[in-house]
């Protein structure tokens, strides 16, 4: 429940200024630095006695994105986290767990621009554990995941910052456990800050 009021609230407090978006050249590429938030939780089939449960989680990279007209090119290198908490049910209630997979990201994007400020991605993710193995780490080393999501151009004065919302789906068993598997689940939202390349004087 709090996450979609969250969600609610942070699209009316920006949809303001998101309109009409500018965007850089035509042709062209510039690389930009990003930090935001992610919506986190595992996707369990089989037996366990964990329940999952969303966790809200920071993310941090850096990108480079080219433009040819109407495509984009978007490779990224970003550290994330995923997992969730798990509720476990004991005698008298529930007990709640944190389980954090620390990840070095690398999602490569393709994106087409339908209008200007607006680019639809999508594109692979491929993600290395930096906590595989631990207690409360992820059971494998690597995971394999799908990118879906959309990039807006802020205008005007903020035309130097963008907005990232997207979807990661992981398809990697990244499960402790024998008689489970667990699956990432990870929506991501983010501010970019845009370096454009300065323009040479005439």
């Amino acid at each position: 429940m709090y996450t979609y009021r969250f969600l609610i609230l942070f699209f009316l407090v920006t949809s303001s200024l998101l309109a009409q978006a500018q965007s850089d050249k035509p042709i062209g590429g510039h690389f930009g630095v990003k930090i935001g938030a992610s919506f986190s939780q595992v996707s369990i089939s089989g037996t366990t006695v964990n329940i999952p449960k969303r966790a809200l989680v920071p993310n941090l990279g850096v990108m480079y994105r080219y433009r040819y007209n109407k495509l984009v090119l978007q490779p990224e290198v970003l550290l994330a986290v995923k997992g969730g908490t798990f509720q476990q049910e004991i005698v008298g209630g529930r007990s709640t767990s944190s389980h954090s997979y620390y990840y070095s990201s690398v999602p490569v994007l393709l994106g087409y621009i339908p209008t200007e400020g607006l680019t639809i991605q999508a594109g692979p993710e491929f993600s290395y554990a930096l906590n595989a193995g631990s207690e409360n780490g992820p059971g494998a080393q690597n995971d394999l995941g799908a990118v879906l999501g959309v990039h807006y151009d802020f205008l005007d004065m903020l035309n130097k910052f963008s907005l990232h919302v997207r979807y990661v789906y992981g398809f990697t068993n990244v499960s402790n456990e024998a008689t489970a598997s667990y699956y990432n689940r990870n929506l991501q939202v983010s501010i970019v800050y845009n370096l454009f390349p300065k323009k040479k004087k005439k």
